[in-house]
């Protein structure tokens, strides 16, 4: 029988719950060893890693040769060239797939190298004038149907990004107005990824476009309404949407929580400054409320507050400590700050208290 394939830490925890199971007795003597043997763990393929590699130096080379002599070549002839190489890239790669699978899905990423790239070559050919965070926008719309065609998380992670990029136009940042058209990518890149085994690297940059999203609409309200106070609006809404997110527990996937824990931890470093404050001193008060909040999300067993914590600490008493400390000592005082986390982030993990928390 063919070896299952698995990820080394799969492997050492499956190790672990069969002894466990084995010495409660749950399982007959030398069954555990007998279950691990069906199991493998999955190495990288060195075939892949050629391939994938060999795509991207013959993508890069082309089209390094194409850009350098771009100014001798004719427009209908750039853009044919353009064509029946995308073309012929996913057509091979179409031909090889039975056979040749790892060649095949090389080809398939060249062809998508080649086509981001000709979108920016024909704009650049025909004077489009258009800024570049349209031209990775229809990158991604163009990619999306390949990932789901091919089941692939990378043409998809890397669609979700491009997608992001484009949100980063001046348009949106200065809220001039709503990307509402994100939503739809969003939505879209959502469900493939829940097709394609939900990839956790996709699911964190689509939560990335949601909060993005998000911006773009606190961005747009304050532009109409002339309001000047960002840092602090900014600050609270997105520290309600992190809380928000940490207590979701069991209704979302856990990368949704780990990054609720992010977004509530940077936005309450960004509240922690008094002058992103409409009255200065506002800052004080809610510090040491967010302080108290995360000693009750340590107190729970969350490992990622005493991150967050260490972060805040380090950021208050740095700013104080400089001032009247020598820097040794504040070094010093810190170390043992950071061992003592440490020591107690070990013993919350004999507990058993999960990482992701």
């Amino acid at each position: 029988m063919a070896k299952r394939l698995v990820k080394e830490n799969e492997l050492k925890f499956l190790k672990r719950e069969l002894q466990f199971l084995e010495e409660s007795e749950l399982l007959p003597a030398g069954k555990a060893t007998e279950i691990e043997e069906i199991y493998e763990v999955q190495m990288l393929s060195f075939t892949k890693t050629l391939l994938y590699v060999g795509s991207i130096l013959i993508g890069a080379g082309i089209l390094s040769f194409i850009a350098s002599n771009w100014d001798e070549i004719g427009k209908t002839v750039k853009f044919l060239f353009i064509l029946c190489l995308f073309i012929g890239c996913n057509f091979a790669g179409y031909k090889m797939e039975k056979n040749y699978p790892k060649t095949s899905k090389g080809l398939y990423y060249l062809g998508v190298l080649v086509f981001g790239a000709g979108i920016f070559l024909v704009e650049q050919m025909f004077h489009l004038g258009r800024s570049f965070q349209v031209a990775f926008l229809w990158w991604s719309l163009g990619i999306l149907p390949l990932a789901w065609v091919l089941r692939d998380k990378w043409i998809l992670l890397a669609a979700s990004l491009f997608v992001f990029v484009s949100m980063m136009d001046e348009r949106y940042l200065q809220g001039e107005s709503i990307p509402f058209w994100t939503l739809l990518f969003i939505a879209a890149i959502y469900l493939l990824n829940d097709k394609i085994h939900f990839s956790k690297a996709t699911g964190f940059v689509i939560g990335l476009l949601s909060l993005a999203f998000i911006g773009t609409v606190i961005s747009f309200i304050l532009n109409r309404y002339e309001y000047n106070d960002e840092p602090y609006l900014y600050g609270l809404i997105y520290l309600g949407i992190g809380v928000a997110l940490v207590f979701a527990k069991g209704k979302i996937r856990d990368i949704y929580i780990v990054l609720g824990y992010i977004v509530h931890g940077v936005a309450a470093l960004v509240l922690s400054f008094g002058e992103n404050w409409p009255i200065d001193w506002m800052y004080i008060p809610f510090s040491i409320l967010y302080l108290l909040f995360v000693l009750y999300l340590i107190k729970r067993g969350s490992l990622l507050s005493i991150i967050i914590l260490c972060v805040l600490i380090f950021r208050f008493y740095l700013d104080i400590s400089f001032d009247f400390l020598p820097k040794s000592l504040v070094f010093i005082l810190g170390g043992f700050l950071l061992l003592g986390f440490g020591f107690y982030f070990e013993r919350q993990r004999k507990k058993g208290v999960g990482v992701h928390e």
